[in-house]
């Protein structure tokens, strides 16, 4: 069975720390502290429409037939909500505010899904959390290769978020680069030709819409309904 552009859509993340159209938007208290957010949680978001997010647009489907670009792990603190997130930054920590002014808007409100550990895991949230906030500073892994001492946001999530036996909980699946007529899209053939590798066709890997269908997790929150 072939796996359509699944660390394509992770590539989405790239556009979260260019998107300035979204800088004037403020997040008033109500929209924050609407949903009791609970730490651990992973929030995944949708981002402006782009010419590399057009070229994915049929690649892969999240919750509900919907499509995400970026998934950030909620931390909580006695004085802050924060989120640890792999952009074209790096791993960097921000406050729940920002990560929300850089979300897409509808009606005014951000595009953004909490996903909810299940109960069986949560007992790995607090050695999870310490896991992140080992990787802040590291740098973006703009290849998407693993193994490499760099992160895209899902590739955070997954290797943060281990089981009991040191085992991922989120499932990693060949990824491809390739549309619907089996080629592979101009955008990759272009970036990837430009860092000077192959594309890696079929190399595992993870991205936010797989990652929101994951049975380790209950989707609890939508902040844009």
């Amino acid at each position: 069975m072939k796996y359509v552009n699944y660390l394509t859509i992770a590539f989405l993340s790239i556009l979260i720390s260019s998107c300035n159209n979204n800088k004037d938007k403020k997040i008033n208290d109500k929209t924050v502290s609407s949903f009791s957010l609970q730490k651990g949680d992973l929030l995944f978001q949708a981002n402006v429409v782009s010419e590399k997010v057009k070229a994915i647009q049929g690649a892969g489907e999240g919750y509900k037939g919907l499509k995400f670009s970026h998934v950030g792990i909620l931390d909580i603190n006695y004085k802050d909500t924060l989120v640890i997130e792999a952009t074209t930054g790096g791993v960097r920590c921000v406050k729940l505010e920002k990560f929300f002014e850089d979300s897409e808007y509808i009606n005014g409100k951000p595009f953004v899904y909490v996903g909810r550990l299940k109960p069986q895991y949560s007992d790995i949230i607090p050695y999870s959390i310490e896991r992140a906030k080992e990787k802040i500073g590291l740098p973006y892994d703009s290849v998407f290769l693993p193994n490499n001492n760099a992160y895209y946001c899902t590739e955070l999530v997954h290797d943060c978020y281990l089981d009991k036996e040191n085992k991922p909980i989120f499932e990693s699946k060949p990824m491809s680069f390739k549309d619907r007529t089996d080629k592979f899209y101009d955008v990759w053939v272009k970036f990837y030709s430009k860092v000077g590798i192959p594309v890696p066709e079929g190399v595992e890997g993870t991205n936010p819409n797989d990652m929101s269908n994951s049975k380790s997790i209950n989707i609890v929150y939508s902040y844009i309904k």
